[in-house]
């Protein structure tokens, strides 16, 4: 047994010996561009040229290297005109009606020429104006996502 296992290393061995000496042929062969120049005609008397190394041209693994990119000019934003200022909540037809709290979930009753609605954080009184909290003070709403203002209860 020990024979046949001694006999199968020295087998690989040999074939592990081949392989190496294939693969350094390969690597020491000049390429085929080159093997196709004509060796150069030698003078009477003098010795042959030393061979030359042929460079490995190996692709990039990781892509070309590129030159630095200029650093970008930092951009200026264009000076906005100044908005024209809002015109007061309550002269957008709306009156706080009433609240009604159960629990956590808090409501707030709001009038409007259109009709009343019932609104909660979160919600629309129309396009541009959202509701933001509802406290004891009143309805605080939020135009085009400015700084809250409050909607205060009607005073009879």
């Amino acid at each position: 047994m020990r024979l046949i296992a001694a006999l199968s290393t020295l087998g690989c061995l040999a074939l592990a010996s081949l392989a190496g000496h294939q693969l350094w042929q390969v690597l020491a062969a000049p390429p085929p561009e080159q093997q196709r120049q004509e060796l150069p005609t030698l003078a009477a008397g003098s010795a042959p040229p030393a061979p030359q190394r042929a460079r490995r041209h190996w692709p990039a693994l990781f892509g070309e290297k590129q030159p630095p990119r200029p650093a970008a000019a930092p951009v200026t934003p264009e000076p906005q005109p100044p908005r024209a200022p809002k015109p007061p909540l309550d002269s957008l037809g709306y009156v706080l009606k009433g609240r009604v709290q159960a629990g956590q979930a808090t409501w707030a009753i709001v009038d409007h020429p259109s009709g009343e609605q019932l609104v909660r954080r979160g919600d629309s009184l129309r396009e541009d104006v959202t509701v933001v909290r509802i406290d004891a003070e009143g309805l605080w709403v939020s135009r085009q996502g400015d700084a809250p203002e409050l909607l205060g209860f009607a005073e009879n």
